[in-house]
């Protein structure tokens, strides 16, 4: 197994203290009745309300069959949430993940590749509901699909080129976040300022192309970076739209960039939509656009059966070209917590990009 430093460090040493601070390390604090749990349920968590501690996470296994690749078989991810409040106003969280712990590929198998990294960790001041503030490290505000991005939370297996192409999915400093209403509704929005050069929580490397079978080579962490967005809902919360904006360097290549971004989402009782896009500029006029974007339904066949389809169309500037993809998919969810997901996907000039094959995937939320 690969592990990366500085940042695996970090994180272990402050989920030890979390632990040492709550006396898990200690039997006869263990065997206080203040650690008795609430009734537990598959998806949400096991949650110590004495303690105000919730231990939670996913797991998901992909299986994938693409063009130019061998059918494979691998643990994508294996991540640990603890979330712990510390007084009335103050919170804890941090997500540690394992990824490819297990790959199996024609007659090879292994964890060579397997990695272990602090995809989140962060402390959270409430000071309303129209005002908190976050400090550390932190799923980056830009659209919908990055902020619930975990596989039990998603329609498909594969995620959409505007949602990782342009920019770092991750990003590491403070941010102000809350809701706040207007004309009788709610609007959502996040300011933040990242400085990943000087705390580099994790150093974990933000894929570009995060598609089995794509350029791995090509990543977006950021160096640093200024951004706001907004959500704005609507027609009692069935539409929402939001609006997002970054300014920022990349760490490699070291450029400057801005990007804008418009998403939505739609549900109604037969269909669903939703859909992003983004535009992204270089700080020079040598820098080519990059720009694209997608539009999903998802269709009820049963109360837990979903078929669901996407088109995208993507163009990027490191290679330089336009990408096409159509994905069509089922996405079953058996009980709570629990999702099956198949899919075939197919494009043009998508092999560097989103390989054309079939994906699927079994992931537990607990």
């Amino acid at each position: 197994m690969r592990m990366k430093f500085p940042g695996c460090r970090l994180g272990f040493a402050v989920l030890a203290t979390i632990g040492l601070a709550l006396g898990c390390g200690n039997p006869a604090r263990a065997a206080d009745d203040s650690w008795q749990h609430a009734p537990y349920s598959l998806g949400q968590g096991l949650y110590f309300p004495d303690q105000g501690l919730r231990i939670g996470g996913y797991a998901n296994l992909h299986y994938y069959d693409v063009e130019g690749e061998k059918s494979t078989l691998r643990f994508q991810d294996i991540s640990l949430f603890v979330t712990k409040d510390l007084g009335s106003r103050w919170q804890l969280f941090g997500e540690v993940d394992a990824g490819d712990a297990l790959k199996l590929s024609g007659s090879h198998s292994g964890g060579q590749d397997s990695e272990l990294d602090v995809e989140r960790l962060y402390v959270d001041y409430h000071a309303s509901q129209a005002i908190s503030f976050r400090l550390g490290k932190f799923l980056t505000p830009v659209g919908q699909w990055n902020l619930i991005h975990a596989d039990p939370l998603t329609w498909t297996v594969s995620r959409p080129l505007s949602t990782s192409a342009a920019f770092s999915r991750h990003a590491a400093g403070i941010m102000m976040f809350g809701t706040v209403p207007l004309h009788g509704r709610d609007l959502d929005y996040w300011v933040f300022a990242d400085d990943s050069k000087s705390l580099g929580i994790g150093q974990d490397q933000d894929h570009a192309f995060s598609s089995f079978g794509a350029d791995g080579s090509i990543r977006n962490n950021f160096r640093q970076a200024l951004g706001a967005r907004v959500l704005y809902h609507l027609m009692d919360d069935r539409l929402s739209v939001g609006m997002s904006y970054l300014d920022y360097t990349l760490e490699l290549p070291r450029q400057k960039y801005q990007l804008a971004g418009l998403d939505f989402s739609w549900s109604a009782r037969y269909l669903s939509l939703s859909g992003e896009a983004i535009h992204r500029t270089g700080g020079s006029a040598d820098v080519p656009v990059e720009h694209g974007g997608f539009l999903e339904a998802e269709l009820p066949l049963s109360s837990h059966l979903y078929l669901v389809g996407r088109y995208e169309r993507y163009h990027t500037s490191l290679p330089s070209q336009s990408t096409t993809l159509r994905t069509f998919g089922i996405n079953y969810r058996p009980i709570q917590g629990i999702v099956l997901k198949v899919e075939h996907r197919e494009g043009s000039n998508d092999l560097q990009l989103a390989p054309s094959g079939w994906l699927a995937s079994i992931a537990v939320l607990f």
